[in-house]
């Protein structure tokens, strides 16, 4: 065989190598490929959680709007409780635990 059939014959393997080494390039380290899925499947399942989170927390505060608008009693609650809010004509005391330790003089 001569040189130039030579050249006919194999002249495809080299660009075909270099087709498929494109080709698993674009497969694995493309912004489309298999890596960047597996880190954005990653950063939707931490969504996901941060989501829940607030959504639990939006809950809670909705809760709390419907009892404001229900009535004073909540208010009122909230406020002895948050506050310290202390009616007229009211004796507030504070209770203080016993000491771990006692003084002996």
């Amino acid at each position: 065989m001569t040189v130039k059939k030579l050249l006919k014959l194999h002249a495809w393997k080299p660009i075909a190598v270099m087709l498929f080494v494109w080709l698993m390039y674009q497969l694995w380290f493309d912004e489309t490929g298999i890596l960047a899925n597996i880190s954005m499947a990653t950063q939707i399942e931490n969504q996901k959680e941060t989501n829940a989170a607030i959504e639990a927390r939006n809950q809670v505060l909705i809760e709390e709007i419907s009892a404001i608008k229900s009535g004073m009693s909540s208010i009122e609650a909230k406020a002895r409780k948050e506050l310290g809010m202390v009616k007229k004509d009211e004796t507030f005391f504070i209770v203080l635990g016993k000491k771990a330790e006692t003084i002996n003089e």
